[in-house]
């Protein structure tokens, strides 16, 4: 009681501290204002008249300070229910714009934030047109005036987000294929390799498979080419065609390859036939009869059967 008296005969302005220092002790002083109701309609009152002044700019045409209003609304009041069309409209007028490299990573801010947004897969195949249109090489880079593809470690980066960011729908696989693809154009047979791998490895069942195997075959045939016929990577390409033509049978490439597994069984006749004659030549018979043997296993007619077998009559086997 004398407490309550002494309290009543303070200054109204110590009085009314002490009421407010006692009623904050149950909440921290440092608690975001987002985390309260009042704060949060105070929030979404402010995100609904941002917002609507972006949609006024857009709607005049002022699309420079309509991306930076929408912007303002998704930077400032994230958690607001105008927040994933905020970012999405900023990323659509900067794709209307032409500059789609911004409009990725704007899609891309609203893609990590907002998948439950009805806007969520038109984000997603927008972000994945733009990626296949760098794969492409529809993009390019502006350097001292010059204009160039983009980098293939940029081309690739973008669309491992894009396949990251939905798996499993029809844009992942695409853009898998995409990286092989990215890299064969640019004589990268290593990593062209590698993303046509992933594709195999990821999309079994994909339509896209098929081509992705065909293509790694091909390519381990041209780099076998540049040197000394590498007889690894002709056997790689060999296996690579006939796993194509085990697994996928009535697909159109399936007849592809099996050309392709004939022109490489020549091939190592001939390869076998070279061997045996260099052998022959340093006197090495019975390592030259080895492959003389090989010619005639691997070919059931042909005038490299007719040589071998004449070879090895010469040699006394």
């Amino acid at each position: 009681m004398k407490l309550k008296n002494a309290i009543s005969l303070l200054p109204l302005s110590f009085s009314t501290l002490f009421i407010v220092l006692s009623s904050s002790c149950s909440h921290p002083i440092n608690q975001p204002l987002s985390a309260t109701g009042q704060a949060q309609g105070l929030e979404s009152n402010s995100a609904s008249s941002s917002f609507s002044q972006a949609k006024s700019l857009q709607a005049t045409g002022n699309n420079k300070a309509a991306i930076k209003a929408y912007q303002n609304v998704a930077n400032k009041y994230p958690l607001s229910a105008q927040a994933p069309e905020a970012r999405y409209q900023e990323a659509s007028i900067l794709y209307s714009q032409g500059k789609l490299i911004d409009s990725f990573d704007a899609y891309q801010k609203f893609i990590d934030k907002y998948n439950s947004s009805s806007l969520y897969s038109s984000a997603i195949q927008k972000q994945a047109e733009v990626a296949l249109s760098a794969a492409n090489g529809d993009i390019k880079h502006n350097f001292a005036g010059l204009k160039s593809k983009l980098a293939g470690r940029s081309v690739e980066a973008m669309l491992i987000k894009v396949r990251d960011n939905a798996p499993f729908s029809a844009q992942g696989p695409k853009a898998q294929f995409a990286i092989g693809k990215v890299w064969q154009d640019r004589g990268e047979s290593g990593q062209a390799i590698k993303g046509y791998k992933g594709v195999q490895e990821r999309y079994p069942n994909n339509s896209l498979t098929p081509e992705a195997l065909y293509r790694t075959g091909t390519i381990l045939m041209a780099e076998a080419d540049k040197g000394n016929r590498n007889k690894a990577s002709l056997d790689r390409a060999k296996n690579v065609f006939l796993d194509l033509v085990q697994q996928y049978p009535s697909h159109p490439r399936a007849k592809d390859a099996k050309l392709k597994i004939a022109k490489l069984s020549k091939s190592d006749v001939q390869r076998s036939f070279e061997i045996a004659e260099f052998y022959q030549q340093k006197g090495q018979n019975a390592s030259a009869a080895f492959y003389y043997r090989e010619v005639i296993r691997r070919s059931s007619t042909g005038s490299l059967r007719q040589q071998a077998q004449q070879r090895l009559t010469e040699i006394g086997q």
